[in-house]
C-alpha cells in the first residue's frame, strides 16, 4: 500500500514529520507538499504558471504551489506508482465548520478523491500545539481504523484537541460547527502604500452537541465526513418550478 503525503504548512512542517514517522509503520509514504507555508489555499490550481518540483530523495518532493497543485502532480505524473490514499496534515491549527471551504489541509485530501481509498485530512486545535510527545497514543484512536477503507466521494476531516492524552475522553463522529463573520480586514500603509490584510477568523457560535467544534470543547476527536458532491438535494424539487 502507499500513502501519499502533502498539507498547506509546507513540506518542512513538523506535522507533516511526524505523520510520516507514524505512518510508516503501515504503509509505504511519499511526501509531496508545497515549498511554503500556504495555508487558507483552498483547492486553489495554479493552472496559469509552470510549477517547480524539487526532488530531496525517492520518497520526499516540494511543489511551489498549493496544496491542491502537490497532490494533483503527484496523483497525475510525478509519481509512477499509484497512490492509493491521500492523508493532509498533521495540520497546527483547527479546520473546523467554516473554515473547510477555505482549508488547504482539506483541500490536498480532496484532491485526493480520485485514489482507491479514503482521503483523510488532520489537524490539532492549536497553531502552536502544545501536547506532541504523546500525538502516537491519540493517532492511534482513530487512524488505524480508516487506512484502506473505501467510501466514495467521503472525506474524512479530523481534529484533534491539544491537550494531553490522558485527558482526551475518546472519538466522536461529527458533523461540520459554523463561526461567526470573520473580522474586518486591516488596512496597512507603508511608505504612504495602502495595503490589506485578511482579518482572523470568526469566532464559533455557542457549539451545538453533535457539531466539531463541540466535540473539541468536550475534549473529545472529533471526526466529520464531508461529501465531495455539493450539491443541495434537498432544494433541487422547489426551485423546479423555475425551468422553462
Amino acid at each position: 500500500m502507499r500513502i501519499l503525503l502533502s498539507n498547506d504548512d509546507g513540506y518542512r512542517a513538523p506535522g507533516i514529520k511526524s505523520l510520516r514517522d507514524y505512518l510508516e509503520n503501515y504503509a509505504n509514504t511519499t511526501i509531496v507538499a508545497p515549498t511554503k507555508n500556504v495555508s487558507a489555499c483552498s483547492s486553489s490550481l495554479s493552472v496559469t504558471k509552470n510549477l517547480r518540483v524539487k526532488k530531496y530523495n525517492i520518497a520526499h518532493y516540494s511543489v511551489n504551489g498549493t496544496a491542491a497543485d502537490s497532490v494533483h502532480i503527484a496523483t497525475r505524473g510525478l509519481l509512477k506508482n499509484k497512490i492509493h490514499q491521500v492523508i493532509s496534515g498533521i495540520n497546527f491549527g483547527s479546520n473546523m465548520g467554516d473554515d473547510v471551504v477555505y482549508s488547504g489541509t482539506v483541500a490536498a485530501a480532496i484532491e485526493g478523491r480520485f485514489c482507491q481509498y479514503l482521503p483523510i485530512a488532520i489537524s490539532i486545535n492549536n497553531r502552536e500545539p502544545k501536547y506532541l510527545n504523546d500525538l502516537v497514543e491519540k493517532l492511534d484512536l482513530f487512524l488505524p481504523k480508516f487506512i484502506g477503507v473505501k467510501i466514495n466521494n467521503i472525506i474524512l476531516n479530523i481534529n484533534i484537541p491539544d491537550v494531553a492524552f490522558k485527558k482526551i475522553r475518546g472519538v466522536r463522529i461529527t458533523r461540520l460547527g459554523s463561526r461567526r463573520v470573520s473580522k474586518n480586514a486591516k488596512k496597512i500603509v507603508k511608505n504612504k502604500v495602502p495595503f490589506w490584510r485578511i482579518g482572523d477568523a470568526g469566532l464559533s457560535f455557542p457549539p451545538v452537541a453533535g457539531s466539531d467544534f463541540f466535540a473539541i470543547q468536550e475534549r473529545y476527536i472529533s471526526i466529520t465526513p464531508i461529501s465531495i458532491d455539493m450539491t443541495d438535494h434537498k432544494i433541487i424539487k422547489s426551485l423546479k418550478k423555475y425551468e422553462k
